[in-house]
């Protein structure tokens, strides 16, 4: 059964909050563009000040980033006129106007409430699979390639709706003496739900196929796959990176024996990462020497082969568990904790510390910043931190969060 994440993110503004709305002298609201900071009686502090990236997290509380400079469209002295506010942030928002009881007509200001839309990081994972004669060799009471397969279709099945996933096999017949060279038996395109396809024996035999070949021309295999990845590339909502699942050391497709094919694959691994791919290697069992797999992953992810820019990490599964537990965190590591929203926090400081910010996983609320924070850096981002993390990962998620009244941009 998939499991499918539901994300709802509201900023919802209090009744009765009024910022500094028309009770100002002069009303220096322009129709949506900031004024020129000379035009105020009191330009905001920050007033005309760089910001580079163009967040408003560069500028001081009353003023925000507009092309590059920040700006400001009202102060607390020059408010904004009838029917809107200014914020924390120095910008015009509207406002309503409630009703009062019984006592007659009150006349209470705040917020516009509005719905925020979210959207999570899709990492792109493509598993690119061994399909060498020696997985058949016995492995914890199964052969190498069961428990890949094992493996790989349970992780596919838990997670196809937050992972867009793609599978591909390798091999040769002899090399270029039995061409094609390399052989890709099985070629399953990126595709969110894909566990039906993935998981179909007549796509990805749960038993060994021995009609294609046994050797492993891993770098000539790596490079035709990233080939047919640039050709046909998947939406970029997330990172796309291959999963490299082997048991030996690698061949040529020029000379299929001895398995001479290190540097041919470690410049393949150069070159996915060049293109955008980034490339983790799993050792099925513990017949890949382990200065190829820290020479494949060091340059998957673009550090230098010898490891003096720092080794990145690589995984042996001598068992069914291990392989399995592999799987999960390189797969675990692509999946981001991040939900970016489509309008910007206003100020983050309110949005965190608030009492009224109402923050949830799948119901249970969430503390900031034990649970989630804003971003460092960023204002249109929302990341889950700790054990929230970890649940948001796993696929089964339901995030909703509620914000006060000046804790998000209100255009």
């Amino acid at each position: 059964m998939h499991r499918w994440l539901s994300i709802v993110l509201v900023a919802v503004g209090a009744f009765g909050i009024s910022a500094c709305g028309g009770g100002g002298t002069g009303n220096p609201f322009n129709g949506g563009k900031p004024l020129a900071c000379e035009d105020f009686v009191t330009p905001p502090p920050g007033c005309d000040s760089p910001c580079p990236s163009g967040s408003d997290s560069e500028c001081e509380l009353g003023t925000y980033c507009f092309n590059g400079v920040c700006s400001a469209q009202c102060t607390a002295e020059q408010g904004c006129g009838q029917d809107y506010d200014c914020n924390s942030r120095g910008r015009c928002i509207p406002v309503f106007t409630g009703t009062g009881g019984s006592g007659g007509t009150g006349g209470s200001t705040g917020c516009q409430s509005v719905q925020v839309t979210p959207t999570r990081s899709i990492p792109n994972v493509m598993f690119l699979v061994d399909q060498s004669g020696s997985m058949t060799a016995g492995f914890g009471g199964q052969n190498r390639w069961e428990a890949a397969h094992g493996a790989i279709t349970g992780i596919v099945s838990s997670l196809d709706s937050i992972v867009r996933f793609g599978l591909t096999t390798y091999t040769s017949d002899d090399g270029n003496a039995n061409p094609p060279c390399p052989r890709l038996p099985t070629q399953v395109d990126f595709a969110l739900n894909n566990s039906s396809t993935i998981g179909d024996s007549m796509v990805y035999s749960p038993t060994y196929p021995t009609a294609d070949g046994g050797e492993t021309p891993t770098g000539e295999s790596l490079d035709a796959l990233v080939s047919s990845i640039q050709a046909s590339p998947p939406p970029a909502e997330g990172p796309t990176i291959v999963v490299l699942a082997t048991d030996g050391e690698p061949d040529t497709c020029a000379v299929p024996n001895p398995q001479n094919g290190q540097s041919e694959s470690v410049a393949a691994a150069t070159a996915a990462h060049a293109a955008g791919i980034d490339v983790f290697i799993l050792s099925v069992g513990d017949q890949v020497g382990a200065p190829h797999l820290q020479d494949m992953a060091n340059v998957g992810i673009g550090l230098a082969e010898d490891g003096s820019e720092g080794n990145a990490p690589f995984w042996v599964g001598n068992n069914p568990q291990e392989l399995e537990d592999a799987f999960n965190q390189i797969i675990g590591d692509s999946i981001s904790c991040e939900v970016q929203i489509d309008k910007p926090f206003d100020d983050k400081e309110k949005a965190c510390n608030d009492p009224a910010s109402d923050v949830r996983l799948n119901g249970t609320p969430l503390s900031c910043p034990s649970d989630w924070r804003v971003k460092p850096g960023a204002d249109d981002i929302i990341e889950l931190v700790g054990s929230a993390c970890d649940t948001f990962k796993s696929g089964a998620a339901t995030f909703t969060a509620v914000f006060p009244c000046g804790a998000i941009v209100v255009e």
